[in-house]
């Protein structure tokens, strides 16, 4: 007896689908090429090769590297605030705020490829880059998120710190990067070193609140 059933057709993609399928494909495929290579040293016919498609394609979706590293950095960094957030939403106690950090960023130690790249391309921008006014507005909105999700957490636990909210993000940034180049020049420093430094001035910061604790001392 002979099947009934017929099989549906397959939808073909619209060219603006199309389109986007490219684009997603170059945006992940330099993602790979630029944890690998660095951003100058990455080329764009190499990133094109990675994702299947050729140097036309890639001048079809993006004007330039710069233009394509940027999208690709406002991503990496939408989904560092999300994971901060929800790291900082399963805290309970202020105590709990050090070793949470420390959690968090075990994840550099082991790949701090992103760090390097944030830090590369923020000194080619300094130096005349091309989307050197996009990458500060991002970079900005991105240190005045962490400070924002800092603040309504250290109002949630009760914390005090000598450090504004925004400072204490601007900190815990700039030792990630830090530390992460430090790493790269000496391939001898432990991979835990982000993750304990971090932990470690979470708790210098707070030390003037009762003890380190993150509670406001008693008034005399």
């Amino acid at each position: 007896m002979a099947d009934s059933r017929q099989e549906r057709p397959v939808a073909r993609l619209t060219r603006a689908e199309q389109r986007e399928v490219t684009r997603e494909r170059l945006i992940q495929a330099a993602g790979r090429v630029f944890c690998r290579m660095g951003f100058e040293a990455a080329p764009i016919d190499v990133i094109a090769e990675d994702a299947g498609y050729s140097r036309g394609a890639f001048y079809s979706n993006f004007d330039s590297k710069d233009e394509l590293f940027v999208e690709l950095l406002g991503r990496h960094l939408d989904a560092e605030v999300d994971t901060l957030s929800r790291a900082l939403d399963r805290i309970k106690t202020a105590k709990d705020l050090a070793p949470a950090i420390e959690r968090r960023y075990q994840v550099l130690g082991e790949d701090s490829s992103w760090c390097l790249l944030a830090t590369e391309f923020q000194l080619y921008s300094m130096r005349g880059g091309r989307m050197a006014g996009r990458f500060a507005e991002i970079y900005e909105s991105y240190r005045r998120r962490i400070g924002e999700l800092i603040a309504v957490h250290f109002e949630r636990l009760g914390i005090e710190s000598t450090l504004t909210p925004y400072e204490f993000g601007v900190a815990q940034i700039a030792l990630s990067h830090g530390l992460a180049l430090q790493r790269a020049a000496n391939t001898a420093l432990k991979s835990t070193l982000p993750a304990r430094a971090l932990a470690t001035f979470v708790r210098g910061a707070l030390a003037d609140t009762a003890g380190g604790s993150g509670h406001p001392r008693p008034q005399a």
